[in-house]
């Protein structure tokens, strides 16, 4: 359909240069039928890499006569090398009016001026804000009906201007009850060449500035709206911006004291690891979202592998006293103390594991082990060991050589059973503990034996107190 309409346009500019007795129609009836199928909406064809390699080449000899003598062909390409390229054609004196002085009696000129416009957009770009106001003089004067999309849009939300455009396009958006796809096709941004724009970059990046306060809001709607927004049909519209989309959407809870509700969170966690991916497996692709952003994430998969590990304890394990365990790592976790967790699966428990949608694959396998796991975990400077049956709980500094690394695919018995830091006895009855560094036993659950010993090496290495309510099982 778009062959159709530029081979119309070609034809309607060969009628301008034809004598006027040759009294052809202005509107051939060919025109209305392609209209009427909704091709008027299409984006035009850019040229190939070395067709306007060539025009810019050809444009920049005739700038020096003023493009007195340029070709009307080039005139029509010149907009598709005005803001790329390695020298971009808008430095050119006189070409953007050259251009615009076509685009009064050639339409196509104006629909690759409009377009070029939209696909190289920034608000800083040179001459940006100037070719706007010269775009939005051209369709006040046009009588072509394909145009009127792009008045009425211009009217609805300011779309050329540089400054305004893109903040107004994306409020609409994110106040807006109808779909994403539906307010972007009826503004002329439907076909895949414009959904992909740098101008709809823009509107991304306003999109995620504003969301902030709607996701403090708990505005779910409003999320849904921007998930559907940066990931059209399940894919994201701007891959190559994957960092700045994770810093966006965890941006609201980066400040101290600020925690979204469970379906905000989980719902932008869910996002982020299907489209950006696990920063515990994937660090690479969150090395432009910032420290901060990364470790939040981690702090979110840390709540999401603790519960998996409980579930699946729950389901194979033989220990009356897991309850006690769950119950004070639970603590932990409240008081936002685990920053990061991994998962170490026996055989059987790993097979298990792979129908839990929530881990998302980001475990790992203990050799030689059928129901026997561990919980890796860190707490401050400190790195956990919990096991889900028999297995002394161990906590060692980061810093160590010997201290697990969370993030592995497989892990042997030797690995996480070295000497670590001595557990300190219980402060108020000076008894327990495990001063030897080989981990301290689960004994006296009930009593809050080995709890109290436990607490007293947070609250000493990692500045973490927890009460005996705390832990308390409920």
């Amino acid at each position: 359909m778009s062959e159709a309409l530029r081979a119309l346009d070609a034809l309607q500019d060969a009628i301008k240069g034809l004598p006027t007795r040759a009294r052809l129609p202005t509107v051939p009836p060919s025109r209305k039928a392609v209209e009427a199928l909704g091709a008027a909406e299409a984006a035009p064809a850019e040229p190939g890499p070395a067709v306007l390699e060539a025009v810019r080449r050809r444009l920049a000899a005739a700038s020096r006569s003023g493009f007195a003598e340029v070709a009307r062909r080039d005139l029509r390409d010149a907009p598709w090398v005005l803001w790329n390229g390695r020298d971009p054609g808008i430095g050119m004196s006189g070409l953007l009016d050259a251009i615009c002085n076509l685009a009064r009696s050639s339409s196509r000129t104006l629909r690759n001026l409009i377009d070029a416009w939209l696909r190289d957009f920034a608000p800083d770009a040179p001459s940006i804000s100037v070719a706007a106001e010269r775009i939005r003089a051209l369709l006040a004067a046009s009588q072509d009906a394909r145009f009127d999309q792009w008045k009425a849009a211009d009217r609805s939300i300011n779309l050329f201007d540089a400054k305004r455009g893109p903040k107004e396009l994306a409020s609409l958006l994110l106040k807006s009850g109808r779909p994403p796809s539906d307010l972007l096709a009826q503004l002329g941004f439907g076909d895949p060449f414009r959904a992909g724009s740098g101008y709809l970059k823009f509107v991304q990046n306003e999109l995620l500035a504003m969301t902030v306060q709607s996701m403090r809001a708990g505005d779910t709607a409003a999320l849904a709206r921007v998930l559907a927004f940066l990931a059209p049909g399940g894919e994201l519209r701007f891959k190559e911006r994957k960092a700045s989309i994770a810093r966006g959407l965890l941006a609201p809870w980066l400040s101290p004291g600020r925690t979204p509700s469970d379906e905000i969170r989980d719902a932008v966690r869910d996002f982020l690891l299907h489209h950006v991916g696990d920063p515990r497996t994937r660090p690479g692709d969150w090395a432009g979202a910032g420290k901060e952003a990364e470790l939040l994430m981690r702090q979110w998969l840390a709540r999401v592998s603790l519960k998996a590990f409980f579930d699946l304890v729950d389901e194979h394990a033989r220990d009356d006293h897991w309850k006690y365990r769950r119950a004070f790592w639970t603590a932990c976790l409240e008081a936002g103390a685990i920053a990061d967790a991994w998962l170490a699966l026996g055989s059987r428990v790993h097979a298990s594991a792979r129908a839990i949608r929530d881990l998302n694959g980001a475990y790992g396998r203990m050799e030689n082990a059928s129901e026997q796991s561990v919980l890796l975990f860190r707490i401050g400077p400190l790195v956990c060991c919990e096991w889900s049956h028999d297995g002394k709980l161990r906590a060692w500094p980061v810093e160590w050589q010997n201290a697990p690394k969370l993030g592995r695919a497989l892990y042997t018995r030797k690995q996480i059973t070295t000497k670590g830091l001595p557990f300190p006895p219980n402060p108020k009855t000076g008894k327990g503990g495990a001063s030897d560094g080989m981990g301290l036993s689960h004994i006296g659950s009930e009593r809050g034996f080995w709890q109290s010993s436990a607490a007293e090496l947070l609250a000493r290495r990692a500045n973490v107190h927890l009460r005996p309510i705390d832990w308390r099982p409920r």
